[in-house]
């Protein structure tokens, strides 16, 4: 069971490694802005835990920091970021996180499947590693139709195109388009961050589901309607869909150790 499990993880995910249905998954965050999402359940799933900040004095009087020490977290609540930033010093605060004023607020909650945002001012890359429990089975992600977009990643450590490897799948059955059908995510976008050279936030690339083959072969085009590649999210990875369908759609992923 644990060999299966680990050849069917490492097929879609890259740096990835299990025993069982426990274990963890290496992600590189580098200088800047990152789109992100935990791939795995960590019991309540705080800050604390799910992007670790130690400090060798947390007292301050070393003038030692964690890594992540004066780097931003970002949690979507569905209209707007909540930024908070994060402090090992537990005489500024022990929650491990301070708002931009340096006054405590409470962990973030980084549930699985959920995606975040991280500005990374450590000057570096910084490796985080996730670790917790890995979802088998049948998950299904039920995602309302709503105007304003959700923020979400896979809840499996998955890695790859948004419909091939994460399992956002958008059939018609007459993807001629002769008959008028359309797929359930036909009209609905994903938005995938953008960067610049230096890590500072240069806004997001829209693409658009399309399941009609006359217009495109991948199942993607942009606002134009001009055919382009289907996304791509790294494992860990977090990115925008816009649900503008007028029903719910139920990302399912499945996986059987």
């Amino acid at each position: 069971m644990a060999a299966l499990a680990a050849g069917a993880l490492t097929a879609g995910a890259q740096n990835v490694y299990s025993l069982n249905i426990v274990g963890y998954v290496n992600a590189t965050v580098p200088n800047g802005y990152a789109f992100l999402s935990n791939p795995l359940d960590n019991g309540d799933n705080d800050a604390a835990l799910v992007l670790p900040n130690p400090n060798v004095d947390p007292t301050g009087n070393s003038g030692t920091q964690g890594p992540w020490d004066g780097s931003s977290l970002q949690t979507w609540t569905g209209v707007k970021w909540n930024v908070s930033y994060f402090d090992s010093i537990t005489t500024d605060t022990t929650t491990g996180f301070t708002d931009a004023a340096g006054n405590p607020v409470a962990t973030p909650i980084l549930t699985s499947g959920v995606g975040f945002l991280v500005n990374n001012e450590s000057g570096a890359p910084l490796v985080n590693t996730f670790v917790g429990t890995v979802r088998t089975g049948t998950n299904v992600v039920s995602l309302a139709s709503q105007v304003k977009p959700f923020a979400i990643g896979s809840p499996l450590p998955y890695s790859g195109g948004v419909s091939t490897a994460l399992g956002m799948s958008n059939p018609n059955v007459d993807p001629t388009g002769n008959s008028g059908a359309v797929g359930p995510l036909d009209g609905c976008f994903v938005e995938t961050l953008k960067t610049a050279p230096s890590g500072a936030f240069a806004g997001y690339k829209v693409t658009y589901f399309d399941s009609i083959t006359t217009d495109t072969t991948t199942g993607f085009t942009d606002a134009a309607g001009n055919p382009v590649a289907e996304p791509q999210i790294a494992v860990a990875g977090g990115f925008f869909l816009a649900n503008e369908s007028g029903a719910v759609y139920p990302w399912t992923q499945i996986l059987n150790p």
